[in-house]
């Protein structure tokens, strides 16, 4: 099962900055996960919301920036706003990258083309699943994922018409049934987000495949497994 680490240790450092990143590593994690927006001049600033103002000492909208403006400001206890390639630069394990709009697409294309290898390390994830679709139709081959909060009908349908290998649901939408038919479909099932003991638990006893959660030493010799 993999322990994923959601904006990096965010339970205990500032999400999304190399800090929470470091961190999450050097606790054993499997992979880490971060959000990307495109900035003015296109690069790509790991960043979770569209503006500025609930993780920085910024305001407005991320696109208004360039990404020099963007890592002058702080995110928090004096981090920076990274970009995803200083991510890169800074962790080993694979990194899941939700996109959070199409602005993001051209650069990470981009770093596709120019480290073909990344496509097995850098796993791109969004609840915009034609961007999904527009990446692996683009790099074949490429580990990619589908988030969703709803419950579908079919929940493999929507993997099958993204090119994606990963169903990310909710956890409370979470299920046994719906993990071992995602399975006999080929799939990975990988809930976000589980915070505590309880909701830990319950993701490990429905046999997911991996668990989001800004606690990952909950589940790596903490509380889950008490």
């Amino acid at each position: 099962m993999w322990v994923i680490a959601h904006r990096g240790f965010s339970g205990r450092h500032p999400e999304n900055t190399l800090r929470s990143f470091r961190a999450a590593v050097e606790l054993g994690v499997d992979m880490v996960e971060c959000d990307v927006h495109a900035s003015a001049d296109g690069k790509l600033a790991v960043i979770h919301d569209a503006t500025l103002d609930r993780t920085t000492n910024g305001k407005g909208p991320v696109l208004a920036r360039t990404m020099q403006e963007l890592q002058a400001l702080d995110a928090g206890d004096g981090e920076r706003i990274p970009t995803l390639e200083d991510l890169l630069a800074a962790v080993e394990c694979p990194v899941v990258v939700e996109v959070k709009a199409p602005g993001a697409l051209p650069p990470l294309l981009a770093l596709y083309r120019r480290d073909p290898k990344l496509k097995d390390r850098v796993w791109p994830i969004s609840f915009a699943h034609p961007l999904i679709k527009a990446l692996t139709d683009q790099v074949p081959g490429l580990m990619a994922g589908v988030l969703y909060a709803g419950i579908p009908v079919q929940p493999w349908t929507l993997a099958e018409a993204a090119g994606a290998q990963i169903l990310l649901p909710a956890l409370e939408t979470a299920t046994r049934e719906e993990v071992e038919i995602a399975h006999q479909h080929g799939l990975y099932y990988s809930v976000w987000t589980a915070d505590t003991p309880e909701e830990l638990r319950r993701a490990q006893e429905i046999g997911v495949d991996g668990i989001a959660t800004n606690f990952p030493d909950r589940l790596i010799g903490g509380e889950a497994n008490g």
